[in-house]
């Protein structure tokens, strides 16, 4: 009975929320429903069904392009015919670009909506249990952070905005504020978010403790990003022994290696609530999907291909290659056979491939159930290997490569006895290809070694069905590469976006 009142209460509150979301006006705060807790189960709060909407609708625009497009493509993990990738290919995106404003719309619709159930929250604070307010804020809160964090890396100073009804034109604030209002933010949630999550895929304390550790290693804190990152490190977290299985199989979503991963919903019906990334990355004239989707969008760079180590576990689950099998897709074909002349790069990626309709009862036609993760554990290992190194050039700590190597060994590597920033970074980018992490972590290795490691990466394409005449592409980064421009609709929205930042009032 609980479950059907649940469904019936997120029936009534998710359009509301997406109300909000796609609002022009979106710092308008929500009118008051109807729905108070008095009228609820024991246990169930107005705010436990609109929250659920957070994992996932804001969130959709963000995760349809732009995550890969700025997290991969951009920055030379991915290759793309496709002409409205051609700015993020040629690392030349201008203010214009469409797929930077739905990002940009979409991280701060994900902030309207947190500021708006915040306010419904404090409405409501004297009916609800201390702690029933305190985790309603700290999701709210959380979730804030994460598309402020997406926010300041992507823009670099874009406005605060830190409740519902807020100025209608706000001004830019300065990028050392944001990474405070981050921290806040982050920091709250940690002290108030259960250890444990009450429903599977829920965040946490430490899930928070993660995102704020990747904080503090963005700003070179690296004593705090260590400190956290060892306290998460063999708590409840683990790595799953198939790294496939985190992208390929929806029965898989929240794994034990799962801490914040975006809830995606197939439905037929309902566009905005699904994960749209298999439509775009399937490879063409496969059939895969068995529907009208099925692109080939984006294709791995062939410098991606290169750093994959022979052996590595992870390729043949990120990647398809020339002969690569997979029995689990068409398999009332008896599997599918890659081959190499479905890509101008001779590769296509396998991650976020589900399956087709036929095999699936939760997949439709540019809709899978794939969560889309945000932060898994490997990466916590990895951040605390990075954390102990520092700015140095290697290090033989124990800690930081018992973290590192648990890594490789779940790829099937050898372990390393010293480990260098460049086996750091390059570890990153094949465990989190496709997974939008790529820019971010070349921007954190500083401006004049992204730069020198960009502009040697082959970025081309092989012109003959052989694949072997290779057009070579390689591109050098501007000094504003690692800062995008706001875009042009939002500044025609809001003209104060183009004065100079401005300091925030914490008071």
């Amino acid at each position: 009975m609980k479950k059907l009142f649940k469904l019936f209460l997120m029936g009534m509150l998710i359009p509301l929320l997406s109300l909000f979301s796609c609002s022009d006006d979106f710092l308008d705060a929500p009118s008051e429903n109807q729905l108070t807790p008095a009228d609820l189960p024991e246990g169930i709060t107005a705010f436990d069904g609109i929250a659920e909407s957070l994992y996932f609708k804001p969130w959709f625009t963000f995760n349809d392009k732009f995550l890969i497009a700025v997290g991969d493509m951009y920055a030379g993990n991915a290759f793309s015919f496709d002409g409205a990738y051609a700015q993020f290919k040629d690392a030349q995106v201008t203010s214009q670009n469409p797929i930077l404003a739905e990002g940009y719309v979409s991280l701060f619709s994900v902030v309207d909506q947190s500021n708006n159930l915040m306010k419904l929250v404090e409405d409501r604070k004297s009916e609800l249990p201390e702690a029933s307010y305190k985790n309603a804020i700290a999701i709210s809160r959380f979730m804030r952070a994460n598309a402020y964090f997406y926010l300041v890396r992507t823009f670099g100073a874009v406005p605060i905005i830190s409740k519902a009804g807020s100025a209608k034109q706000p001004k830019r604030n300065l990028i050392s504020d944001i990474y405070k209002f981050i921290k806040q933010d982050l920091e709250y949630a940690v002290q108030n978010l259960p250890e444990k999550s009450a429903k599977k895929g829920y965040v946490t304390k430490f899930v928070a403790m993660g995102i704020l550790a990747k904080v503090h290693l963005t700003l070179n804190e690296y004593t705090d990003s260590a400190a956290l990152t060892q306290q998460i490190i063999g708590n409840q977290y683990t790595l799953i022994q198939d790294y496939g299985n985190l992208f390929s199989s929806p029965e898989n979503n929240n794994s034990a290696e799962s801490m914040f991963a975006l809830q995606w919903k197939a439905i037929a019906t309902e566009w905005g609530t699904q994960n749209t990334n298999q439509a775009y990355i399937v490879p063409g004239d496969t059939g895969i999907t068995g529907g009208g989707d099925g692109w080939g969008v984006y294709l791995p760079s062939i410098s991606l291909q290169d750093d994959f180590e022979p052996n590595d576990t992870r390729k043949k689950n990120t990647i398809m290659t020339d002969g690569d099998f997979y029995p689990e897709l068409l398999k009332t074909q008896g599997g599918f056979r890659y081959k190499k002349i479905y890509s101008s790069t001779a590769a296509n990626f396998r991650k976020y491939i589900v399956g087709s309709a036929a095999e699936r009862n939760d997949v439709f036609f540019m809709r899978t159930s794939q969560n889309t993760i945000i932060l898994r554990y490997s990466d916590v290992l990895l951040m605390h290997a990075e954390a102990i190194m520092g700015r140095a050039g290697s290090t033989t700590s124990e800690a930081a490569l018992s973290a590192f190597n648990e890594v490789r060994l779940r790829a099937g590597l050898p372990a390393k006895t010293i480990l260098t920033r460049d086996d750091l970074f390059n570890e990153r980018r094949v465990e989190f290809a496709l997974e939008g992490q790529y820019f971010f972590d070349l921007k954190r290795r500083g401006l004049a070694e992204a730069t020198a490691i960009i502009s040697q990466q082959e970025v081309g394409f092989y012109s003959d069905p052989a694949r072997t005449e290779l057009v070579s592409r390689k591109i050098t980064p501007g000094n504003n590469y690692f800062e995008l421009p706001l875009p042009q609709s939002a500044i025609d929205t809001n003209p104060s976006l183009l004065e100079p930042p401005v300091p925030f009032n914490f008071n």
